[in-house]
């Protein structure tokens, strides 16, 4: 799954968002260019209060904000590997026509020790901002 790779955005009726070429990776990260179709255009202020939120959280005090942006970006999409399959969890930003997270290919458990209240683990970049 490296580069020149293609993984997908789709909603949850499997209706093509954005293909995903991979350009670069910085493990655990992953970023590629996005090509969206007409379906992400509505889900392009999703993104970018998601963004919006993540840079205020880095800058001061987390409200859970960012977790309520981001929640709602997990309610859009469904975040599909090359090999077409759905990846359970997953951890996607997108500013204009960049693309870049990270993922597992197991569900996080909420009672781990090493995870946050929301399931994300807690150690490493967050963000995958260089």
């Amino acid at each position: 799954m490296g580069y020149g790779a293609s993984w997908s955005l789709r909603d949850h009726d499997g209706v093509l968002l954005a293909e995903l070429a991979v350009t670069d990776g910085d493990f655990p990260w992953l970023y590629a260019t996005l090509r969206p179709t007409e379906a992400f255009a509505p889900l392009r202020p999703i993104f970018d209060a998601e963004l919006r939120a993540m840079r205020v959280t880095e800058d001061g005090p987390d409200d859970g904000a960012w977790e309520r942006a981001y929640q709602q970006v997990r309610a859009a999409v469904v975040l599909i590997d090359p090999d077409g399959a759905a990846v359970p969890e997953f951890l996607l930003h997108v500013e204009g026509d960049e693309a870049w997270w990270r993922w597992s290919d197991e569900p996080f458990d909420d009672d781990d020790d090493d995870s946050g209240s929301d399931g994300e683990p807690v150690s490493g970049n967050q963000t995958g901002v260089r």
